[in-house]
């Protein structure tokens, strides 16, 4: 798990902030920020179509989408050492439509 900024102590003597883990720090808060909102995205654009009569996208398309945005979030965490990803269903209202698809990858023809 990616720690906080700790302070070092330089040979002087005097104690600094480890500027490199700090900016590391603020980016990967950043990069986890913006998978949750792509998620997020995912599954309104999901709800818009499903409150739709007759929408245009095809809805397993949108359903997988969603489900590859899950899996990138749940991956992204786990590599930082969250484990726990079972609360993030019930965070993002993931649905089990959503949930069976994830890890699932399209074959390209």
């Amino acid at each position: 798990m990616l720690k906080a900024p700790q302070l070092r102590k330089l040979a002087n003597g005097e104690a600094t902030i480890d500027a490199f883990a700090y900016e590391a720090a603020q980016e990967t808060a950043a990069a986890l920020g913006r998978a949750g909102k792509k998620l997020e995205a995912a599954l309104a654009a999901l709800e818009r179509h499903d409150a739709t009569p007759g929408a245009n996208r095809d809805r397993t398309e949108l359903v997988q989408e969603a489900a590859d945005c899950a899996w990138a979030l749940f991956i992204q965490r786990d590599f930082l050492g969250l484990k726990s990803d079972h609360h993030l269903t019930r965070t993002y209202r993931i649905p089990d439509e959503v949930m069976r698809r994830v890890g699932i990858v399209k074959r390209r023809d």
